[in-house]
């Protein structure tokens, strides 16, 4: 009997050491993500007091009490996940949705905010040439607020630099106001947009905005050329010279073989002219072929911006297919007329005018005639990556002198308008422009003439650049400064001698446009064969996932000697052969 209890000890023992793993077939818990967007919306109120980001926290917890039992509940998306439930009050733009074999289900927390006023969007200039005052343009919605008065305020440096108020109407207004201002301190300069907050509002998180305008350090460069001297564009060029922005070339001939030159004015087809934001031309019944064809090529693939200013009505020629979809009527008066013109130009006067019909829909009027039968004088179309003005005010120079010098005003506005939108050799923007510290951003750098290779740095550190589309962007990207403060982003194009730079604001109490929901949440539940439920009815949301999510099958390996339990028959076995050898008297 002693031999037996040897063997069986002995074999359990053998057995632990070898550890032999028993593999079966068996069902495991599935994984079910349980998610609570990550949206600045999630912070505006949803009922009575909650946000509705306290709303989402509430069903994600009573949805993995009920759900923990049976599912192990993950906070994100991985590749072993079954479902995914998700709750919020927008449609994602990546995570939840990044797997079309995922079955989801949403819980959609939304609610009437209660009234509320909110800056939709800020448009304020990228840079402004020194001295010159920022236009800010700005989008409002006041919801709930009818019969209140609201006021917008810009600040620059804490201090208040425009101004403007308004009485909603309705449940739901729109307001869009333009508010000059006048920036302080040192460029960048950081210009916040605020909402007053009216007493019936719940939350102020949409009441502010910050915008980031620089100074434009390079002039605005302007060619004036003339095939013949004309009275229109000389007294524009001298308005221009005598504003400190522009740098004004000029290239005027006086008769086929003797030209006046001032300034770096070069041909129409000198590869030279890119170096030009603007060129006006007059004279325009000189105009040739070849000059027609170079102002069309420095609009479309140069991105510059022509500016026709004819003295009389230009015929069927050169300048004809350079207006193509355009067409000019003559209107004389006897006496001068005060065009209306688009904020904040100067209002001009002219008794001879070519009123422009125009084919296309993108034409924007920069002067107009006044009355009801309303027609445009000056305009200005896209061509290409450029644009095309044309001036119908034939005589305006004539009254140059009226209004305070508005003739000047309204040529020295427009044309800087123009200048400070064509694209420089070398344009860097940054996207967000004022980050938070830690915050990543995204560069986007785009060459005219690309060279052996495009480089950007931040603050001296490199940053990688990848080809993007279409030929000659870039895009890279950079952590802020873990502090307040501002960086550089500097890009340089090797063999071309050509770079740019780019401030960057850090601030940690950054405020930025919240993102406008643009598709319902319960958009992702109807393409992932998911359902949409409201906080109200979770448990549709919990029948659903034990209805569709089962248990996966897969190979479950067990160690069976591994169990602490196997350590009874081995003592006993042990203690039962040294019991019956001492009764035998066997030591």
């Amino acid at each position: 009997m002693t031999l037996p209890l040897r063997t069986i000890a002995v074999l359990i023992a053998v057995a632990g050491l070898i550890d032999p793993a028993l593999t079966t077939a068996g069902h495991t818990r599935a994984r079910v993500a349980v998610i609570v967007q990550d949206t600045p919306t999630l912070e505006l109120r949803a009922t009575g007091e909650s946000t509705r980001r306290g709303v989402a926290e509430r069903v994600r917890s009573r949805l993995a009490g009920a759900l923990g039992g049976d599912y192990d509940i993950q906070p994100r998306v991985t590749s072993d996940t079954s479902a995914a439930i998700v709750m919020g009050d927008s449609y994602p733009r990546s995570g939840s949705d990044s797997r079309s074999d995922l079955s989801v289900a949403t819980v959609t927390v939304t609610g009437e905010v209660a009234p509320n006023v909110r800056i939709l969007r800020v448009d304020a200039p990228r840079e402004v040439p020194a001295g010159t005052g920022v236009r800010v343009r700005i989008d409002a919605e006041g919801a709930g607020v009818a019969g209140r008065t609201s006021t917008l305020t810009v600040r620059s440096g804490g201090l208040e630099v425009g101004r403007a108020s308004h009485q909603w109407r309705g449940g739901r207004d729109l307001w869009h106001a333009d508010i000059d201002a006048v920036p302080i301190g040192e460029p960048p300069f950081v210009l916040r947009v605020e909402a007053q907050p009216l007493d019936v509002e719940r939350t102020s998180i949409d009441n502010a905005v910050d915008a980031v305008v620089d100074v434009r350090r390079v002039p605005l460069r302007v060619q004036v050329y003339e095939p013949r001297p004309s009275w229109a564009t000389t007294f524009i060029r001298r308005a221009l010279e005598a504003d400190s922005r522009f740098k004004v070339a000029g290239l005027s001939s006086t008769s086929k073989s003797i030209a006046t030159r001032t300034g770096d004015a070069v041909g129409l087809s000198d590869a030279r002219l890119d170096d030009f934001d603007v060129v006006i031309a007059g004279g325009l019944d000189r105009l040739t072929e070849t000059n027609a064809r170079a102002l069309d090529r420095f609009m479309r693939a140069r991105g510059g911006a022509v500016v026709l200013v004819p003295d009389a009505k230009p015929g069927a020629g050169p300048t004809g297919a350079l207006l193509r979809g355009l067409t000019l009527v003559e209107r004389l008066s006897e006496q001068p007329q005060k065009l209306a013109v688009a904020a904040p130009l100067a209002p001009i006067q002219a008794s001879e005018m070519l009123l422009v019909r125009a084919d296309a829909p993108l034409v924007d009027r920069l002067a107009w005639t006044s009355g009801a039968d309303s027609s445009p004088v000056v305009v200005s179309i896209p061509r290409g990556g450029g644009r095309l003005v044309v001036s119908g005010a034939l005589d305006a120079w004539r009254f140059r002198t009226d209004d305070a010098g508005a003739f000047d005003r309204f040529w020295q506005s427009t044309i800087a308008g123009l200048a400070l939108a064509v694209p420089p050799p070398v344009d860097v923007s940054v996207e967000p422009p004022i980050v938070r510290p830690g915050e990543r951003g995204d560069v986007v750098v785009r060459v005219r003439s690309v060279g052996p290779a495009v480089r950007a740095t931040i603050d001296g550190h490199p940053i990688r650049l990848w080809p993007d589309t279409p030929a000659g962007v870039f895009r890279g990207s950079f952590v802020a400064r873990e502090s307040d403060g501002r960086s550089t982003v500097t890009v340089r194009v090797d063999g071309a001698s050509q770079s740019a730079s780019r401030p960057i604001v850090v601030r940690a109490d950054a405020r930025r446009e919240l993102p406008q929901t643009t598709a319902p949440l319960s958009l992702l539940s109807a393409s992932h064969r998911g359902i949409d439920a409201t906080p109200d009815n979770v448990g549709d949301v919990e029948r659903f996932i034990r209805r569709t999510v089962a248990a996966p099958v897969a190979p479950i390996s067990r160690r069976p000697m591994r169990s602490g339990w196997w350590m009874i028959p081995f003592a006993a076995c042990l203690c039962g052969e040294w019991y019956l050898r001492r009764r035998r008297g066997k030591r």
